[in-house]
């Protein structure tokens, strides 16, 4: 159910319009159902709980009580699903520092605080009429208590709640998320996304750590050493071999 609407007119696209619901399938979805309406371009779907929140490859998110739920529709310049995918992510974790965690990214779609997830981010290219939008969904632990995930997601994760001591409002975390991604997305509309992505690289641990990644091919062994203006993360296998991997999962190795 639709609990309210919100605009904040300082925002020019990103954030604009907030959609509030108590509960939703997933935010995802809610947020697909918006893109024949004129005003979906910016529109932000933000949910409590999510019934059925789901992560890459159509994994389940857990999404208890007490986390932060939400989608972004965008028209992004060009068919940049997984950039747009990569780039949300420094905002992302830019609220999470403002907010007293020192969060990084790990590539592809996670946030990490101490090899523990914080978030995780699903970018989606959609066509409606022949206009290419991406959905962004972001999923973030911020007031949820530990033991509310599941067990083997448990020992891998962590939560704002956690890691600092005061308590953090989600409409509070929320509020400066989108001031930061309105900011960043803004960047993304003007600038090459050669140059974005050299922001990207500076906060992504990924890069300079030696990984074990599972592919469609196989499992690649090697250093992170780069990511592509496309979004592919560079691996150096341990024969002196480069792949670009554009979709993998990958575990940072000690």
């Amino acid at each position: 159910m639709r609990t309210g609407e919100t605009t904040s007119p300082h925002r020019r696209l990103v954030g604009r319009r907030i959609l509030h619901y108590d509960a939703v399938e997933s935010t995802q979805d809610t947020a697909k159902e918006l893109l024949d309406e004129a005003t979906a371009e910016g529109s932000v779907v933000w949910a409590d709980r999510q019934v059925s929140g789901r992560g890459r490859h159509g994994r389940a998110w857990a999404s208890p009580p007490g986390g932060l739920y939400l989608s972004m529709v965008l028209k992004p310049k060009d068919a940049h699903a997984q950039v747009l995918g990569l780039l949300l992510g420094i905002p992302l974790v830019k609220a999470l520092r403002h907010f007293g965690v020192l969060a990084a990214l790990k590539w592809p779609n996670d946030v990490v605080y101490q090899d523990r997830k914080l978030a995780g981010i699903l970018s989606e290219g959609v066509y409606r009429r022949d206009v290419f939008y991406v959905v962004v969904g972001i999923g973030v632990n911020t007031n949820v208590d530990l033991d509310r995930l599941p067990p083997e997601v448990r020992e891998k994760a962590t939560t704002l709640k956690r890691e600092v001591s005061l308590y953090v409002a989600n409409e509070e975390f929320l509020d400066y998320f989108l001031d930061k991604a309105e900011e960043h997305y803004s960047r993304y509309l003007n600038t090459p996304v050669d140059l974005l992505m050299k922001d990207y690289r500076a906060h992504c641990l990924t890069v300079g750590r030696r990984v074990s990644i599972e592919t469609a091919r196989g499992r690649i062994v090697g250093l992170g050493v780069d990511v592509t203006s496309a979004g592919a993360l560079v691996v150096l296998d341990d024969k002196g071999v480069k792949h670009e991997i554009t979709d993998g999962s990958v575990e940072h190795l000690r």
